[in-house]
């Protein structure tokens, strides 16, 4: 529906821009809704910052990389302006400058939509919109981190998605590793591009040149893996005391979700490392079986917000409302409770087709009057996502359903009609 015929090179959206169209907006509104739902029970409060910033402010924390998927401006002073790449960034900026010592911990989500050059890759998006939150100001990290993946948990599950998997890392561990493979700066740097870009072939040939004992426990590392002990008895004959550490402090989150029966969500993955510099700690992605791009992503970034000011450790997760969507395929969360009204033998009763549709709105139904006669009113009201299809009489007096789907129809009195109506509101 809505396609155009042929296209048309005069009309066109710049590249990486879509328009979204009523019905999917709606299915997305109510994801967002149930998203917001969680953030608030737990006490999360939404916030709002300028769609452009600095440069400099948003360059903070970024790696050199980003710094070239950033949509520049002039400002009207002559300053470098950008599109926000993320939105951890100008909450951290916000915190910096506006959060007391005496507010924390503070409790943030957003709805928002950030924007990045996609390069070379012609048809790349550039435009992401982002559910997230994050959690400021808790010393406690273990118990921050967990709030953190259980809301995350409680969402992904609140939305019907029941077959994803979060793979969890930590900035630490890959540290610990790089001194145990005794790399220097420039052999860590680079051996890090590579796991960034999951590039293991680069991997595996860039530890050839170093001990092939070593170079064989690495690549076992990184791959996925949810087996607690297994890992516990590689990190023991690795015997480096911060590799130990990080894990220790891992296995004690899983063990905290464990306990709210999430554990077989979680996965340990070892390759995991965000392309922004500002993560300091537990880093984590979010995958679902049969959608190649990652749902949601997150982790710690306890040294990022002194930049702009106050010294205050952080956690927090985005998810991605596009691929989220797309997770969801043909779930009942899109369906709603929205019926398209017709009364076909009667384009004159517009008056009391809207009285009718009134009635049926006071039982928090949705309700698409059709006042034209068209040809193609089935194919419509399911194109427009409606449940059926109800074709009134003259008089008002009876009404017939059809299911857009099907094409089977009913033929029931207005009374019995709105009775019925009024026990699907309450289911």
């Amino acid at each position: 529906m809505f396609e155009m015929e042929k296209e048309n090179n005069n009309l066109r959206l710049p590249s990486g821009f879509r328009d979204i169209f009523p019905v999917e907006s709606g299915e997305r509104n109510k994801i967002k809704k149930i998203i917001d739902s969680e953030f608030r029970s737990w006490g999360y409060g939404e916030v709002k910052t300028p769609v452009m910033e600095y440069t400099e402010n948003i360059s903070i924390g970024v790696g050199g990389d980003w710094k070239d998927k950033l949509i520049n401006f002039i400002d009207m002073d002559g300053s470098l302006i950008s599109l926000r790449a993320d939105m951890t960034i100008p909450i951290a900026r916000l915190a910096g400058m506006r959060v007391r010592e005496d507010q924390l911990p503070a409790r943030f989500c957003y709805f928002s939509d950030v924007f990045r050059q996609p390069g070379s890759q012609v048809g790349n998006k550039r435009v992401y919109s982002q559910a997230g939150l994050e959690f400021l100001g808790s010393r406690k990290r273990l118990d921050a981190d967990s709030e953190v993946l259980m809301i995350l948990i409680r969402i992904l599950r609140a939305l019907g998605l029941d077959d994803f998997r979060i793979g969890q890392g930590h900035i630490g561990f890959i540290s610990g590793l790089f001194d145990w493979l005794r790399l220097d700066g420039g052999g860590r740097e680079e051996l890090k591009n590579y796991i960034v870009n999951k590039d293991f072939v680069k991997i595996e040939n860039f530890l050839s040149r170093t001990d092939s004992g070593k170079a064989k426990i690495f690549m076992g590392l990184m791959q996925p893996e949810n087996d607690i002990k297994k890992i516990s008895g590689i990190v023991s004959d690795i015997g480096e005391e911060s590799v130990s550490s990080v894990f220790d402090y891992l296995k004690n989150l899983y063990l905290m979700l464990e306990e709210q029966d999430y554990g077989n969500y979680l996965l340990f993955d070892f390759s995991i490392i965000r392309d922004f510099d500002y993560y300091t700690g537990l880093l984590f992605e979010v995958y679902s079986e049969g959608i190649t791009g990652i749902i949601g992503s997150g982790g710690r970034y306890d040294s990022l917000i002194k930049k702009f000011g106050t010294d205050i450790p952080a956690t927090g997760f985005a998810l991605d409302i596009d691929i989220l969507h797309g997770a969801l395929g043909d779930s009942e969360l899109a369906a709603g409770k929205k019926i398209m009204l017709s009364c076909p033998e009667g384009p004159d009763n517009g008056t009391g087709l809207i009285g009718l549709a009134d009635k049926i709105r006071s039982l928090s139904i949705d309700v698409e009057i059709l006042f034209d006669d068209i040809e193609n009113s089935r194919e419509l009201a399911l194109n427009k996502n409606c449940r059926f299809l109800a074709e009134a009489s003259t008089d008002l007096t009876n009404i017939k359903i059809i299911d857009p789907e099907s094409g089977s129809a009913s033929l029931k009195s207005m009374d019995l009609f709105l009775k019925e109506l009024g026990k699907w509101k309450k289911d």
